[in-house]
C-alpha cells in the first residue's frame, strides 16, 4: 500500500472553468480481504476507482467506511487484519471522518491547520497562505477562533474539510461527511468539492443521503450485501437519482400542539461563546417534536441546558419544576439525550457488554425476547461479541437508539438519529421508536435536518431561527 498525508503544491480555482496542472490519477484494489474479527467485511474486493468525483452507497455496515480507512492508510495498522493490496498511483490522501470531532486535536480552528501545516514541515511563510486559502474556501472565518467543542457538528464538519484543502492532497477520502450539515451547508460543500474535482483532485465519498450529487457525481459505485461492489451505468445512475428526488416530492404538514406541556420557558437565554437563544416564553409538549435549524443556531445546546449540561438564564422549567433547581440524579433519570456521537454514549468494551450494561435497569417492555428480536432486526446480533468502536456508523447509531430506549427515561432528547442509516435502516429505527413509545407513552425531541424521513413520524415541527423557537404548521 502506498499513501501519505504530506502535502503537495495548492491548487484550488473556484471557478469550473479555472484550469491548472492536473494529473488524472486512480485508486487500485487488488484482491483485497480485511476482517476486523473472524468474518471478513471485504472479501476479494477488486476494483478501480478512476479521477474524479465518487460516491460510495450500500447498505449500513457493507464495509464503505472501511474502504476508505484502508485506502488512507489507517487500516491494518490502527485496526483489523488484511490481505491483498491497495496502490494509490502515488498519490497523498487524507480522510475526513464520519464523527468530524474524532480528528481534532487542537482548541480551535485556526490552530488545527496550523498543526496540520506543521505536520507537513512546511516554512512557516506558507502557513498563512494555505491558512487564507482554506477559510475563503470552505467560509469558515467567522469559526476560526472558537472552540472546536462548542462548535455544531455540521460547523464542525466544515472546519475538517478546511483541514484537508490546507493539506492540499491529491486524495480525498470522506465519510458520510454530510451528516451533520444543513440541507444549504450540504449543497455548499458538495459544490466545493466539485470544484476540487474539476481541478484535479480526486474524491472519493460515502453517503447514504443522495440529495445534491446528481450533477456533481462522476462515478457511482454501489456496495452490495454479498460484499460485491459495482460501478453502476448512466442508465442505474439515472434511475437512482429520480427515485431519491421521489422522496422530497410526499407532501405533508405538521399540526400545532395541543397536548399536554413538558417544558416552560419564560424569559430564557442560552450563550455558547454568543447568544444563542433569547425565548420570552413558550410550551413545549409531550408526543414527538422535530427540531431543525441551520448549523450552529443552537439546537443541540438546547439539549444540553434541557439535561442540565450547561447553564440558562430565566425560568426554564420541567413539569413545573425548575431544571435549575430539581437535583441531576432526580431529574436525570427522567429526562435523557441521545447525544449524535453514538460513541459518546458507549461506556462498556463489546456489543454484549452494552446491552448487559442496560439490562440492568431496563423497563418492562424490553423483555429478553423483545431484546434480541429486535437484535435480530436491526442486523446486530450477530456482532455481539464486536467491539462497539469497530462497528459502522450506521450499527453504532442503531445499537445507541435500542440502548437508550431500554432505559426508564420518560423524556429522550435525540440528536440526528438518522445520521449513517442507510433507507430500510431508517425504516427500522423508526419502526423501533413507534412502537418503544406507544407502549411506554415517551416524549421524544428529535433534532434532525432530514424531514422528509421524519415528518410522518414527529406530531409537531418546531423550527429554530432569529434565536427563538416557533412551532409551524408546515
Amino acid at each position: 500500500m502506498t499513501s501519505s498525508l504530506v502535502g503537495s503544491e495548492m491548487c484550488i480555482r473556484d471557478s469550473p472553468k479555472a484550469s491548472c496542472t492536473i494529473k488524472l490519477m486512480k485508486v487500485t484494489v487488488n484482491n483485497l480481504t480485511f476482517s476486523y474479527e473472524k468474518e471478513p467485511i471485504i472479501n476479494h474486493l477488486n476494483i478501480e476507482i478512476p479521477h474524479g468525483f465518487s460516491l460510495l452507497i450500500g447498505p449500513t455496515g457493507c464495509g464503505k467506511s472501511t474502504l476508505l480507512k484502508i485506502i488512507a492508510g489507517l487500516y491494518p495498522k490502527y485496526a483489523g487484519r488484511l490481505t491483498g493490496m491497495v496502490d494509490l498511483h502515488g498519490q497523498k490522501a487524507a480522510m475526513m471522518f464520519q464523527n468530524a470531532a474524532e480528528q481534532f486535536t487542537m482548541p480551535t480552528p485556526r490552530e488545527e491547520i496550523v498543526f496540520a501545516l506543521e505536520n507537513l514541515q512546511l516554512d512557516e511563510g506558507e502557513y498563512q497562505t494555505r491558512l487564507d486559502q482554506a477559510t475563503a474556501f470552505t467560509q469558515i472565518a467567522d469559526l476560526l477562533d472558537q472552540k472546536i467543542n462548542t462548535l455544531s457538528g455540521g460547523q464542525q464538519q466544515r472546519v475538517a474539510l478546511a483541514v484537508l484543502i490546507a493539506m492540499d492532497v491529491d486524495l480525498l477520502l470522506l465519510d458520510e461527511p454530510f451528516a451533520s450539515c444543513d440541507p444549504k451547508t450540504r449543497a455548499f460543500l458538495i459544490k466545493k468539492l466539485a470544484i476540487l474535482a474539476h481541478n484535479g483532485k480526486t474524491i472519493i465519498l460515502s453517503d447514504h443521503v443522495l440529495d445534491d450529487y446528481e450533477p456533481v457525481c462522476d462515478h457511482l459505485f454501489e456496495f452490495t450485501n454479498n460484499q460485491e461492489v459495482i460501478e453502476l451505468n448512466a442508465s442505474k445512475k439515472i434511475a437512482l437519482f429520480e427515485q431519491n428526488k421521489k422522496l422530497h416530492e410526499r407532501h405533508y404538514h405538521f399540526v400545532l400542539p395541543n397536548s399536554e406541556p413538558i417544558f416552560t420557558l419564560k424569559q430564557v437565554q442560552i450563550r455558547q461563546n454568543k447568544l444563542l437563544l433569547k425565548q420570552n416564553e413558550l410550551n413545549l409538549h409531550s408526543g414527538t417534536t422535530l427540531i431543525t435549524g441551520a448549523n450552529g443556531v443552537g439546537k443541540t445546546s438546547l439539549f444540553k441546558v434541557m439535561t442540565k449540561m450547561i447553564p440558562y438564564t430565566g425560568n426554564f422549567a420541567y413539569l413545573n419544576k425548575e431544571i435549575a433547581q430539581i437535583s441531576a440524579r432526580k431529574y436525570l433519570t427522567q429526562v435523557a439525550q441521545i447525544f449524535q456521537k453514538a460513541s459518546d454514549q458507549f461506556l462498556a468494551v463489546t456489543v454484549k457488554d452494552e446491552l448487559e450494561l442496560s439490562k440492568k435497569d431496563r423497563n418492562l417492555f424490553f423483555t429478553e425476547e423483545k431484546v434480541n428480536e429486535w437484535l435480530d432486526k436491526l442486523g446486530l446480533a450477530k456482532h455481539l461479541d464486536q467491539v462497539v468502536y469497530s462497528l459502522s456508523g450506521g450499527q453504532q447509531k442503531k445499537l445507541q437508539i435500542l440502548l437508550m430506549l431500554m432505559t426508564k427515561h420518560q423524556v429522550l432528547l435525540i440528536d440526528e438519529p438518522l445520521s449513517g442509516l442507510d433507507h430500510n435502516s431508517v425504516k427500522l429505527v423508526l419502526e423501533l421508536m413507534r412502537e418503544s413509545q406507544q407502549k411506554l407513552h415517551q416524549t421524544f425531541f428529535i433534532i434532525s435536518h432530514q424531514i422528509d424521513e421524519l415528518a410522518e413520524f414527529c406530531d409537531y415541527h418546531l423550527i429554530f431561527a432569529d434565536q427563538r423557537l416557533k412551532y409551524v404548521e408546515r
